[in-house]
């Protein structure tokens, strides 16, 4: 089932980014550790991975359509290494500068060992793992036929459909409530971040149609960015 309408496609879509992960919130919210710091945010993005897949189930039955599959694995896997490249040498580079000219460092909860290995853990296996088949698996392969299009920059295609999945990426990162409408949590670096990303994990789906490389590269910057917080919290 697809269609080529796209307000619909962009409202189908929307939606689904609206509701899957609030849904999932209310399904979780049982779970707790001592800090709040990973059992909650783990369980959620597991129901969210469900919700997901039980959307795309609907669409359509094959999961391999919606980037569940290890096609193009060379070109996936040499994206992952420029990225992984890359990505490490700016944010270490970034941090370093960051920390030495005295900017504050965000950590929020107690640097236990339950709180470093669950908040670690939670980044390193389910953030991307959760959060790709729902922004770029389902989110791209939805708005396709009615954004088939790209533009280039230096040479790298960026899909119209991946334009838009950044955007509601980003979107994703501030907090509200719907009723009555407020505005929670918005943290610009955070939302300039996302987009970026966002654009990057487009790129790579929309190349190789599999979220093999979305999900391992985000599940790795998660993971730099947080343990790079972590010890710099560490050394004071």
């Amino acid at each position: 089932m697809k269609t080529s309408s796209k307000p619909l496609t962009i409202l189908i879509t929307f939606l689904a980014i609206l509701i899957i992960p609030r849904l999932s919130g209310q399904l979780a919210t049982i779970f707790f550790d001592p800090d709040e710091v990973y059992l909650w945010i783990s369980v959620h993005h597991v129901w969210q991975l469900i919700l997901t897949i039980a959307l795309m189930l609907i669409f359509n039955r094959h999961l391999g359509h919606w980037g569940f599959n290890l096609d193009n694995r060379e070109t996936s896997l040499r994206f992952l290494k420029l990225f992984v490249l890359y990505a490490t040498g700016y944010f270490v580079i970034q941090d370093l500068v960051l920390y030495f000219t005295s900017s504050p460092v965000w950590i929020d909860f107690p640097l236990t060992l339950e709180n470093v290995l669950g908040y670690l853990g939670f980044q390193l296996f389910l953030s991307g793992t959760c959060e790709e088949p729902l922004f770029r698996g389902f989110v791209m392969m939805m708005l396709y036929p009615a954004f088939a299009g790209s533009f280039n920059i230096k040479n790298i295609e960026i899909p119209h459909a991946g334009l838009i999945a950044a955007v509601f990426f980003t979107l994703a990162h501030i907090g509200f409530s719907i009723w009555p409408f407020e505005i929670t949590r918005i943290h610009p670096p955070q939302l300039v971040l996302s987009f970026v990303m966002g654009i990057f994990y487009a790129i790579m789906f929309h190349r190789t149609r599999s979220l093999l490389a979305p999900i391992l590269a985000h599940n790795y910057i998660n993971v730099l960015l947080v343990g790079l917080n972590m010890l710099w919290a560490v050394l004071g």
